[in-house]
């Protein structure tokens, strides 16, 4: 077995020689860290002495080791004492939810649950940090999706709070509409209008083997702008999303698209800028300067927008192993920018695209996903500037296939 040079500086030089001469016992010391002499003693205690510091250090190791089993087991003991005390949410068969919006049939929690086939993973559509959500069929022709939260996971119950304040009362056309909930101290499920499209990242992925219209691509970027605008400058209080990714995003057949998933939202009350908060979100789509001071803003979910349109555009993801050696690393950010500068722009774009559009609407695309993403958050464009760019850039493409 060969061994890599750089290991040679650690040894003495007689360790790594050619010869087979045993090293004397005052190298050994010099290589780890003694002194030179030798003679009966190291270090001035004797082998008794040393013997006894060994055992008394040995003994002090278990004994802590002890305390900490002990606390643990015994926090583990109280913890499962406390879950297993829950009481079970009732099933009455008749117990009704909690409706916001009224479907013309009657919504409990046994119907619900019974249309999921008991949370079963066929009926599974998407599973996030906080949760899975099901298709339920509830009756012919009226299908609901479900999002059931993990009780006991200890951000389970605010994540579960923060989508409810946040979606009870807005609507927008591009905005997931809340019908109902329920919440017991052991269960606990939203229940969504049902989006039969699935979401933008599957849309992504498929969309690397079939071609999409341009116009369908800047369809849905602005679906999703219209939405984070509205959040951001038109609800009071205002809400930052700050989960805003492909998975969070839904498509109904004809390709509108629906942000969705607030349960990692904020509310802006007055005139407060930003929130000061825990960093949440997606790697890959959190802002730098979120990531770095914990300060969410608006202009943060510009950020995380700007990597959803390239990802959008290009078909990749928002990181992928194939962006090695860019500066900033394993991101579309990185990547896009680095061809951008080199004049290789039609190469962000997924096959097919270049050729469907203009050169000048395309270019205009790439630039707002690089605006949107740019590193300082002062000289991000707020989502209602995004809104106008992207309505002209469609303007202007439907005038030139005229």
């Amino acid at each position: 077995m060969k061994i890599p040079i750089a290991l040679f500086a650690l040894f003495p030089p007689s360790l790594v020689s050619g010869d087979n001469e045993s090293p004397s016992p005052s190298q050994h010391r010099r290589f780890l860290g003694g002194p030179a002499a030798d003679g009966g003693k190291a270090n001035g205690f004797t082998g008794l002495e040393l013997a006894l510091i060994s055992v008394a250090a040995l003994i002090v190791l278990i004994l802590i080791s002890l305390i900490v089993v002990y606390i643990y087991m015994k926090k583990k003991i109280k913890w499962r004492s406390r879950v297993d005390t829950l009481p079970s949410p009732p099933r009455t068969g008749n117990e009704r939810l909690v409706i916001f919006k009224q479907l013309g049939v009657p919504l409990t929690f046994d119907n619900v649950v019974n249309a999921t086939g008991n949370f079963t993973l066929r009926n599974c559509i998407g599973s996030g940090g906080f949760g899975s959500t099901y298709r339920a069929e509830i009756s012919p022709g009226t299908t609901v999706a479900v999002k059931r939260l993990t009780v006991e996971m200890c951000q389970g119950i605010p994540q579960f709070n923060a989508e409810i304040r946040s979606l009870a009362r807005i609507k927008h056309p591009n905005l997931i509409t809340l019908i109902g909930y329920y919440a017991s101290p052991s269960e606990m499920f939203l229940v969504y209008n049902y989006v039969p499209g699935g979401s933008l990242e599957e849309f992504i992925q498929l969309k690397r083997n079939r071609a999409t219209g341009v116009r369908a691509v800047t369809n849905i970027a602005l679906n999703v702008a219209s939405a984070l605008a509205f959040l951001h400058d038109e609800c009071s209080p205002r809400i930052i999303h700050r989960d805003v990714k492909p998975s969070n995003i839904l498509l109904d057949n004809d390709l509108t698209a629906y942000l969705s998933d607030f349960g990692l939202s904020r509310l802006l009350e007055g005139f407060e800028s930003h929130v000061t908060t825990g960093v949440a979100g997606t790697f890959g789509y959190v802002a730098p300067e979120y990531a770095l001071s914990c300060r969410a803003s608006d202009r943060s979910d510009v950020y995380s927008y700007g990597v959803m349109l390239l990802e959008l555009i290009s078909d990749k993801r928002a990181l992928d192993s194939s962006f090695s050696g860019q500066e900033n690393g394993y991101t579309i950010v990185s990547w896009a920018g680095m061809l951008r500068r080199e004049g290789r722009t039609e190469e962000v774009f997924a096959p097919g695209m270049w050729e469907a559009g203009t050169e000048l609407m395309l270019s205009d695309l790439l630039q707002l996903g690089l605006v949107c993403t740019s590193e300082a958050a002062g000289r991000r464009p707020t989502m209602r500037q995004v809104v106008r760019k992207l309505r002209q850039i469609q303007y202007v493409s439907d005038s030139i296939s005229i």
